[in-house]
């Protein structure tokens, strides 16, 4: 397995005296980056780290993160590690299991990187990753920026294995005699790329046996044509900032439209993986209107007024507290208490919470979609919580207090609005 031809073209190798961070799992593949890395850096003089992030996922995470420990240790290799509990960030955050982790993990890539001056940040994606990206973004009807795949260099992150077979990197651990732990996860057809990986791949296999090269063709031309369009797309957008004129919008080509709005997102200090098409659909829509506000995820928020449309990042939802006895304020309501409950509790919603009802229970998303009460809005309303468990929200203005029956007395909350801003939603 020879990738210096790969990382020089992609200016990949880092000169005497730098620094690279490779992040790993403990895995085959990223495992493989590391040793293939730690051998290359005697020639040209840098030096190599390993950050390894524990999501505490599984029962062996521990383990996991002290089998790197030790390998860096026998070999001198300086080790980074930071631990983070993903499911109960996932709840806070309103996002996936998967995206929550990949948020974590690269905020700790990014973080470790610029603390240790690292010129790099190496990941161990390879060929096979890079072919499923291009085929699930296929499935989900992605445009051709998700037909991309995974790109070679993205700011100080490199992926020197990206046109790395999985029999490449098998053979390679099998020549060196590399350890490497394995994920018990990997075998969970509950996520989609493990589905498509074990049960469908080996099907398209028999179809082109060389699907993987395929479509790692298909994301270089369709990368490099994006890049051109991108850069015709920036051509009619402001040098800086997050605002553009409506005209300029409207008087470029729609395939130029799409980019330039995807542009304008990509400034905002936000997450893009979850904008789809139906998002890029009401944007467009939006310009054609000429005024309101559209929420998308993670919080960016487009606001059309006065002939500009401005892409901005959402306030965020005051913390979770605590309730006692009388007035409590939170965010712009206010919260009367009439006695005194341990564990109570007001927060924004979250994903899984649930609300019991005349005929059962609803899930809360469904309860704001019947009352029309847009995405913008959702984080902002009060969730009246004991130990935890969804007990309240407030929904509309003038809503009847609730109570809740404890074993010594029967508690009862009234949630008012104390400040009322006039604001045209249209997400």
């Amino acid at each position: 397995m020879d990738l210096l031809r790969w990382m020089q073209q992609w200016d990949m190798v880092p000169e005497k005296g730098e620094v690279v961070l490779c992040a790993v799992s403990g895995g085959r593949d990223s495992m493989c980056l590391l040793h293939y890395l730690h051998s290359l850096a005697p020639a040209y003089g840098f030096t190599v780290a390993a950050g390894h992030f524990n999501h505490q996922m599984r029962a062996e995470a521990d383990a996991d993160e002290n089998f790197v420990r030790t390998f860096c240790a026998e070999r001198n290799i300086p080790f980074y590690t930071a631990a983070a509990p993903v499911y109960d960030k996932a709840e806070e955050w309103n996002l996936s299991v998967e995206e929550t982790g990949r948020r974590l993990r690269y905020e700790f890539l990014s973080r470790t990187g610029s603390e240790i001056g690292a010129r790099y940040i190496a990941t161990a994606h390879h060929g096979l990753d890079n072919a499923e990206t291009v085929l699930l973004n296929l499935l989900r009807g992605t445009g051709t920026e998700g037909l991309g795949g995974i790109p070679p260099v993205r700011g100080k992150f490199i992926r020197p294995l990206l046109q790395t077979s999985r029999a490449e990197i098998e053979a390679y651990c099998a020549e060196h005699r590399i350890p490497f732990v394995e994920d018990s996860t990997n075998r969970d057809t509950h996520y989609a790329r493990n589905r498509l990986r074990l049960e469908l791949w080996p099907q398209l296999e028999t179809i082109n046996s060389n699907l993987t090269a395929a479509l790692g063709r298909t994301a270089a031309i369709v990368r490099a044509e994006n890049d051109y369009l991108d850069a015709l797309a920036g051509e009619k957008l402001p040098a800086e900032g997050t605002a553009v004129s409506l005209a300029a919008l409207r008087q470029a080509p729609e395939v130029l439209r799409r980019r330039m709005l995807r542009l304008l997102l990509h400034r905002l200090p936000t997450g893009k993986k979850d904008v789809s098409a139906a998002h890029i659909a009401a944007m467009l829509e939006l310009v054609e209107k000429g005024r309101g506000t559209l929420t998308l995820p993670d919080g960016a928020r487009i606001t059309c007024a006065e002939g500009t449309m401005t892409f901005s990042v959402a306030q965020a939802a005051p913390p979770e507290q605590a309730l006692h006895t009388g007035e409590n304020h939170w965010g712009d309501f206010l919260l009367t208490v009439s006695g005194e409950v341990e564990g109570l509790t007001v927060r924004s919603w979250r994903r899984n919470d649930r609300l019991d009802v005349e005929n059962g229970s609803r899930s809360l998303k469904r309860l704001f979609l019947d009352r029309g009460i847009s995405p913008l809005h959702r984080d902002f309303l009060p969730v009246v919580c004991l130990r935890g468990e969804a007990k309240g929200v407030y929904l509309q203005e003038n809503s009847s207090p609730f109570t809740l029956e404890t074993n010594s007395e029967t508690i009862t909350i009234t949630i008012t609005r104390e400040n009322i801003q006039e604001d045209t939603d249209n997400g």
